[in-house]
């Protein structure tokens, strides 16, 4: 007698992890949904001129998830198929990091809590440092950030309007719409796919650093090159989580 499981599976209702995603008001839904009506007319010459920002935390033990893989029976203990782990793991690090069509800028270790004084001081060190490193004028640029109370605080609001730097209008809820997030993952994948692993925070640090200006600015822009087609689907799906 065949299973309910081999039932489902020949009707094409397969086991699958849920996917992680924000959870979404109506509110959210209809944010998100006006956003993109009122950006599905950007075209790609707009969306280059984006600096795309955020926060990450990046563990030194990796996810805490199981991770899959494929292999041959035999086969569990080759280096590709292990799941590397430190001993005494469990330290972590917040860094900010910003992105733009020239491929990544500094990425910054956040020590201790992130207080709207410390986050314009990571504005004045490492944005306004990342705009040198590329050469490019603040007035032509627009700057993407997150409605983080840090971010939208008195003295981030005083920051930017005393910079004169133009802020993209960002949705509440929408990481789907930021192509750092994609940037954030492969971030993560890298250090922890590293023959050696960082064994303290500082290791973790050094390999951060390192695996964030070896991201390829091809990767990057493909990534932004998206923008279309993310704004396009958010408005198809009337402000509802996306694919992406």
């Amino acid at each position: 007698m065949e299973t309910v499981r081999q039932e489902l599976r020949k009707k094409g209702l397969f086991g699958c992890a849920r996917r992680r995603k924000p959870l979404l008001s109506k509110r959210h839904k209809k944010l998100q949904r006006i956003w993109a009506e009122e950006h599905i007319g950007w075209e790609l010459k707009q969306w280059k001129k984006v600096w795309w920002s955020d926060e990450k935390k990046v563990s030194l033990v990796g996810s805490d998830g199981r991770r899959w893989c494929r292999r041959r029976k035999g086969e569990e203990f080759l280096e590709r198929n292990v799941a590397k782990t430190v001993k005494h793991g469990g330290g972590k690090l917040n860094v900010w990091g910003v992105i733009s069509w020239e491929g990544v800028g500094r990425i910054h270790r956040i020590e201790g809590n992130l207080t709207a004084r410390k986050f314009t001081d990571i504005l004045d060190e490492s944005l306004l440092g990342s705009f040198h490193d590329a050469s490019v004028n603040k007035s032509d640029i627009i700057f993407q950030q997150d409605n983080d109370p840090k971010h939208t605080s008195r003295l981030g609001k005083a920051w930017f309007h005393t910079q004169q730097i133009a802020q993209l209008p960002w949705p509440p809820s929408s990481p789907d719409m930021n192509p750092i997030e994609h940037v954030w993952h492969i971030l993560d994948r890298n250090v922890h796919s590293r023959r050696v692993l960082p064994r303290n925070v500082e290791e973790l640090w050094s390999a951060i650093e390192e695996e964030w200006y070896k991201l390829d600015p091809q990767l990057i822009r493909r990534l932004i090159s998206s923008m279309m087609r993310r704004v396009q689907f958010l408005k198809f799906v009337r402000g509802k989580s996306t694919k992406y």
